[in-house]
């Protein structure tokens, strides 16, 4: 779960990288959704909600400001640690 709440700290540090470019309500929604999403240990997050959220982040990295970009790039590293330690369950 660090790994989890460590990739929300970069968005939060995103959010609040200046300057404000209007990008800002969309990383609070992102933000919010992943958040939600990851309170419940129990429920790990699908590699399909992995790849959208890394895809996002990396749409917002490429159009914004280096240092919002560089919180949004460590976000995508952490969510890449994150599915290397928690590798998709097989349903048998």
């Amino acid at each position: 779960m660090r790994t989890l709440r460590e990739v929300n700290r970069q968005l939060l540090k995103a959010i609040e990288a200046p300057p404000d470019t209007g990008e800002e309500e969309r990383l609070d929604r992102l933000a919010a959704s992943f958040w939600a999403r990851t309170r419940h240990e129990e429920y790990p997050l699908d590699p399909g909600s992995l790849c959208r959220l890394r895809y996002k982040l990396r749409r917002i990295a490429e159009r914004t400001h280096e240092e919002r970009a560089r919180h949004l790039w460590r976000a995508r590293e952490l969510l890449d640690e994150y599915a290397a330690e928690h590798p998709p369950r097989r349903h048998t």
